[in-house]
């Protein structure tokens, strides 16, 4: 790219020759028209003098016949008075004459003289005009073989030749420079056309021709190509071409003037600096894929370590729950009172419940928890959020909510984004133990991929919960989002708020971050993805379930390979009044149904071991038997994303009674859809 100056100031000093040369030739044609004016006044003035000396030889003609005519007749005079007075009247006469003819003689002289004076005046101008305007031609002329030579050395010591087409006429001259260029021998080669065509290397040839006719096409004024030649002495060279249109007054291309030039080292210069930067961008890769595999490896590392922190933690809070659960039971079967009873068998639903809620933070921290994602009127949700969070705060807490009129819906689970607000909430109102503002702002922006830190990109609706409390020192906030762990005391918290928090806003499609000091509060700011707003039953606040009526006795097929849980599962499904069959396994269900076994449903687990798992027993009893209810239940978290891209019921574990009942009438009526017509 270093050559395109130089090629730019060739092209403009051929110009600025080819604009001398011009001017030279006007110069030139101008003197020569001259010269032959003043050639033709003189030769007027010579014809002029040329009359005036017949005329002047006339007069002295008739001058010397008088002289001689009047010498006869004093010849012959014999004396006679008469005669003699009619030689004296006839002299007389003849004086006269010679009088008249003498004065004719003197203003033919004079202006004969001054024809002369006149004739040697402008003979002297035209003399001097005729060398000036010479010494003028010579300077014009030597002026012309300089800047000819500045040229023939511009395009020598360049490498460049120029060329010439009429574009009407197909006439095209090239200069001797540019057959040297190509390599081609003046002797042999007419230029022409198709001989230029013909010069260019083969793989060139069509993109070098369809550039031409494209500047001929659109009257472009520049022509630029550049293309390959084979050289006979030199081989393959690069050429660029720069070129001038000119067109008439019609718009119809006339000429093209320009040069071409050898640029094939700039040309190699190009390619190896190309090649270097390809190897340098593989050593860049190699370097970047042995970063990312330290990186994976520190990762891993820490992810052990998160690990081993999420496992303790998990350990500690299951064993509280656990320790609940097992004690309770073995009061119960030692006996007690029905109070007592009621008490141990509260304390133990509570237990199971946190164990749940528990369940349910780690997934949704692992961003493994089912979302139902819907577009949600932002501004609308917080009014209604105001009266939950005031129930939720103390007394001493005052609560602010700034929302923009044309602030966008997002798409987010509402019920999720509740739990974190509330989470958020909670976690403000511990920090301002002596009251404060809790200050929630929401508005649109526009992330860049390139400059946010989580590469996220697009419309979202950041939403910012603000407190003014005693804020976190830098080493608290550094592992803020880490799970179980919690500045609080011992049984005030669980250490997985903020952590639910993150990946509730990382599985919905957005981010969480947190701002905060030390004595100037703390604001977490959630980042949720834009919805198109919606005026259907998206935007409406769901409506309250219906009651639904008990179902009838069914026979049911139960799939379960734990026999601690399929013991209990069918006790409770005897208990809301069914008929329970029991397998162990997916294939087992099959072989049953196949032997003859009459059921109303299948209630089968997600994961189970044997090589078939419930999701795909769902799946060929829906082909096999489109009209048979099939409900799958688990407390796997990565079983929900399965299950609802298959269209599937799922019932997730732990559930109550009720949340059973309801299942099981939710996949009779979503079979009884399904159930093709009768003939």
């Amino acid at each position: 790219m270093r050559r395109a100056g130089p090629d730019k100031a060739l092209i403009t000093n051929h110009a600025r020759i080819e604009d001398e040369l011009e001017q030279l030739r006007v110069s030139v044609e101008d003197a020569r028209e001259e010269a032959a004016a003043l050639a033709a006044e003189r030769d007027a003035l010579r014809t002029e003098l040329a009359t005036r000396s017949v005329q002047l030889r006339e007069v002295e003609a008739r001058l010397r016949q008088r002289e001689q005519a009047g010498e006869a007749a004093r010849m012959a005079v014999i004396g006679n008075d008469q005669v003699i007075a009619r030689h004296m009247s006839e002299r007389d006469a003849t004086a006269e004459e010679l009088r008249v003819a003498v004065e004719e003689l003197q203003v033919l002289a004079e202006e004969l003289e001054e024809s002369n004076n006149a004739l040697t005046h402008t003979n002297a101008a035209l003399e001097e005009r005729v060398a000036e305007r010479t010494a003028e031609l010579a300077a014009l002329n030597r002026q012309l073989r300089d800047s000819e030579e500045r040229l023939r050395l511009a395009q020598r010591y360049a490498g460049a030749g120029t060329w010439d087409w009429d574009i009407p006429g197909g006439r095209l001259s090239w200069s001797r420079e540019y057959f040297d260029l190509c390599g081609l021998d003046p002797e042999t080669v007419e230029p022409s056309y198709e001989a230029w065509i013909a010069s260019v290397a083969l793989q060139d040839r069509a993109a070098t021709e369809a550039a031409l006719q494209d500047c001929l096409r659109r009257r472009d004024p520049d022509f630029r190509v550049e293309y390959r030649i084979n050289h006979s002495q030199r081989g393959e060279r690069w050429l660029t071409g720069r070129g001038r249109l000119i067109c008439d007054d019609k718009g119809d291309p006339v000429r093209l003037i320009g040069l071409n030039i050898d640029i094939t080292d700039r040309k190699r210069a190009e390619l190896a600096i190309a090649e270097v930067n390809e190897g340098l961008k593989r050593e860049v890769e190699e370097e970047a894929k042995a970063r990312e595999a330290a990186q994976a490896r520190l990762f891993q590392t820490l992810k052990l370590e998160a690990l081993g922190q999420l496992t303790g933690g998990v350990a500690h809070d299951f064993n509280n729950l656990l320790s609940v659960i097992t004690n309770g039971v073995g009061l119960l079967r030692r006996g007690a009172d029905e109070a007592r009873q009621a008490r141990l068998l509260d304390a133990m639903e509570q237990a199971a419940r946190r164990g749940a809620e528990l369940t349910r933070r780690l997934l949704s921290f692992a961003r493994r928890q089912a979302l139902r994602p819907e577009p949600l009127d932002v501004q609308a949700w917080l009014q209604d959020m105001r009266e939950l969070l005031a129930r939720a705060l103390r007394g001493d807490i005052a609560i602010e909510i700034e929302v923009p009129e044309d602030l966008w819906w997002a798409r987010v689970d509402p019920g999720e984004l509740e739990l974190a607000v509330l989470n958020l909430g909670v976690n403000a109102r511990d920090a301002m133990p002596q009251g404060g503002t809790l200050r929630i702002c929401a508005e649109n922006v526009e992330l860049d991929a390139l400059t946010d830190p989580d590469r996220l990109g697009g419309p979202f609706v950041r939403l910012s919960v603000t407190d003014t409390g005693t804020g976190m020192p830098p080493e608290v906030l550094a592992r803020v989002f880490e799970p179980f762990f919690s500045t609080k005391d011992i049984g005030q918290g669980t250490g997985l708020g903020l952590a639910q928090v993150y990946g509730f806003a990382r599985q919905s499609g957005g981010t969480a971050r947190v701002r905060s000091r030390l004595g100037e509060g703390t604001t977490v700011t959630l980042l949720l993805p834009r919805a198109a707003p919606t005026v259907g039953p998206e935007a409406r606040p769901a409506p309250p379930p219906p009651a639904i009526a008990d179902v009838a006795p069914l026979q049911l097929l139960l799939v379960e390979d734990d026999d601690a849980v399929a013991e209990l599962t069918a006790e409770t499904l005897r208990h809301l009044g069914h008929d329970v069959s029991r397998v162990i396994s997916a294939p087992a269900a099959l072989k049953a149904l196949e032997e003859g076994l009459a059921v109303d449903m299948v209630l089968t687990d997600v994961v189970m071991a044997g090589g078939q798992d419930g999701l795909e027993l769902a799946q060929r009893l829906r082909a096999a038997r489109p009209g048979l209810p099939v409900l799958l239940y688990s407390g796997y978290g990565g079983a929900p994303a399965r299950v609802a891209a298959a269209g599937l019921p799922l019932l997730r574990k732990p559930y109550s009674l009720e949340e059973l009942r309801r299942a099981l009438v939710a996949a009779r009526d979503a079979a009884t859809r399904r159930r093709p017509p009768e003939a």
